[in-house]
């Protein structure tokens, strides 16, 4: 006797197959996703003490009294998961600024990673790029 696994027991086998294969590339988007809102969370940081007619950040403690308006970054610059150019101005929404990198992952300059630029934009580089890239000052 012959037996044969119905169409629907392949489709499935097929399906659950390409979704396990697919749940690491998933994984990885979120996390280049949740990267990414959080360096949009610094940004905002930055641009604080612009608003508010303050200096530049020099250190973590100067962005604290911003904290509850934007705890994601203020958390990921002073754990050391995002590393500032401390001293340099980020100016505010609409003020233009350079290419210059302001911001980034801490593991960028050796792996590759998101960077935050003064001109408000967030990019990956890849750690050749990131090294040759102009800082903010």
């Amino acid at each position: 006797m012959i037996r044969t696994i119905p169409t629907s027991a392949w489709a499935a086998a097929v399906c659950a197959w390409a979704l396990g294969c697919s749940s690491a590339k998933k994984a990885e988007d979120a996390a280049f996703d949740e990267t990414r809102t959080t360096l949009e969370d610094v940004r905002l940081l930055l641009q604080a003490p612009s608003y508010d007619g303050q200096p530049p950040p020099r250190k973590a403690d100067d962005l604290r009294k911003f904290e509850n308006a934007f705890p994601t970054g203020f958390a990921a610059v002073q754990s050391g998961e995002v590393v500032v150019v401390w001293g340099a101005r980020m100016p505010p929404e609409g003020e233009g600024g350079s290419d210059a990198i302001i911001a980034y992952e801490k593991k960028t300059p050796a792996q590759g990673g998101l960077v935050l630029l003064e001109n408000g934009t967030i990019k990956p580089m890849t750690p050749d790029q990131f090294n040759s890239a102009p800082k903010a000052h």
